[in-house]
């Protein structure tokens, strides 16, 4: 069976929109992790433990950040000190700086730097998709090397 192999033109328009598209998303997920990086701690309050199955545990927190904002948040819990929270207990958190009230996680908890690793290895392979793609063709080789006298 003879399968047609897609056109050098739609390799080259794919792989040019795949990489910029992953440059775009390792720069965001850079200047999230900065933004959080940036951010502070602070002491919240267990509003709600919700418990979905055996490993989840969803809870409801509400903190004061250090520029005076009551923020209220939920999150998943990833650190397995916190899984066993009640209603009023208090656990440490930590916020961003440009968004305190939306980007909340534990302390301790070292999930985002995922995203940036997903991040490089698409940068790396869409990087190969299209030097492969923009590359010059080889040139045939000549038919004495091909078997021909």
């Amino acid at each position: 069976m003879n399968r047609r192999r897609p056109s050098r033109t739609f390799l080259r328009v794919f792989s040019a929109f795949c990489l910029v598209f992953v440059i775009t998303l390792t720069a965001l997920s850079t200047w999230s992790l900065v933004d959080d990086h940036r951010g502070s701690e602070a002491e919240a309050t267990v509003l709600d433990v919700e418990h979905r199955g055996e490993r989840k545990t969803f809870v409801t927190v509400q903190f004061n950040t250090s520029g005076g904002e009551v923020c209220e948040a939920d999150f998943r819990v990833a650190v397995d000190a916190n899984r066993s929270v009640t209603t009023g207990d208090r656990i440490r958190v930590h916020h961003s700086e440009s968004r305190p009230c939306l980007s909340v996680r534990e302390v301790g908890d070292h999930s985002r730097w995922y995203m940036i690793l997903i991040a490089a290895v698409l940068l790396t392979a869409f990087g190969i998709l299209a030097y492969v793609a923009w590359r010059r063709p080889r040139p045939p080789l000549p038919l004495r090397y091909a078997g021909m006298p």
